[in-house]
């Protein structure tokens, strides 16, 4: 078999795990008891996750990329629900409030299922790769382009936890993290994981996509900053082993992504589909055009 026919066999098999995580997921908002807000997010990246599931049969790179997004979401939600949360958190330490919102206990198996559709997508991911890197003109050239969309995905991909958590999990979690913001003295804390959660949104999907990437990636690098300030780690030092964690990788993280600000999102990007057309080329002014498109 060629390489795309494999991709392509690849491609219905993510989609048919796909469905059966959407059907796994409605099945537990349907019959547990779980809160309408984390129904209500969950429901909607499920139909994200279909979405994108079906739009990768065409072996779109940013297909591939949004249900990579999708699923990691999807996971993210279902592998650290917590249908029966504590009625009581008093004398939790910070430590201990993080770690309850963090690692479950979640639906069991959902986890290992998100791993799989995760381990479908990368391996189309790296069989297309390799297909148009030996078509193209300059395999080094194509191999770059490849690699950078990698690693943009990648580090989009993963704000999914962070996000996930703050405003999308529901209200005890967004309680804990309030409580959590609180315990490091950061002011209007309710106010700040709202804004956190959007933040962290805004730059999963704009990296993982490539959409309106150059400015995105700005927001997340300064964002990263900003938590490391706020959150004390500047104080702490730079190894991020070090009680309460160093400083290392949230710079190391805001590093990478301040690269697509320059770079921007690459020749499979949703910016390079959007804004090359003719119509975008008309109506944007000249230095959005550049800024987006180029």
């Amino acid at each position: 078999m060629r390489i795309d026919d494999i991709a392509r066999w690849l491609s219905r098999a993510a989609l048919a795990a796909a469905i059966v995580m959407a059907l796994w997921g409605l099945s537990v908002v349907l019959r547990q008891p779980v809160t309408a807000w984390f129904a209500a997010s969950a429901t909607i990246w499920i139909a994200l996750l279909l979405i994108s599931a079906f739009s990768q049969l065409r072996g779109s790179f940013t297909a591939m990329a949004a249900l990579a997004l999708a699923t990691a979401v999807v996971s993210r939600l279902f592998s650290v629900l917590n249908l029966n949360p504590p009625a009581d958190i008093a004398g939790l330490t910070p430590d201990d409030l993080d770690a309850l919102v963090a690692t479950g206990p979640g639906v069991g198996g959902f986890e290992l299922l998100g791993l799989f559709l995760g381990a479908l997508v990368l391996v189309q991911f790296i069989l297309r790769s390799a297909a148009v890197a030996a078509s193209a003109e300059s395999r080094e050239a194509a191999f770059n382009a490849l690699a950078l969309t990698f690693i943009r995905v990648y580090v989009g991909l993963m704000f999914v936890p962070h996000f996930g958590s703050h405003i999308l999990g529901g209200p005890f979690q967004f309680n804990i993290y309030t409580l959590y913001f609180a315990s490091l003295g950061i002011p209007m804390p309710a106010a700040q994981v709202a804004l956190a959660g959007a933040i962290e949104l805004i730059s999963a999907v704009g990296l993982t996509l490539g959409l309106f990437t150059r400015p995105v990636a700005l927001l997340g690098s300064v964002y990263l900053l900003m938590s490391m300030l706020l959150g004390g780690h500047f104080q702490i030092g730079y190894v991020w082993a070090l009680p309460q964690g160093g400083y290392e990788l949230g710079l190391f993280w805001a590093v990478m992504i301040a690269v697509f600000t320059v770079l921007g999102g690459g020749p499979y990007s949703a910016d390079r589909e959007l804004w090359r057309t003719e119509p975008a080329r008309r109506l944007l002014p000249g230095i959005a055009w550049k800024i987006l498109a180029s």
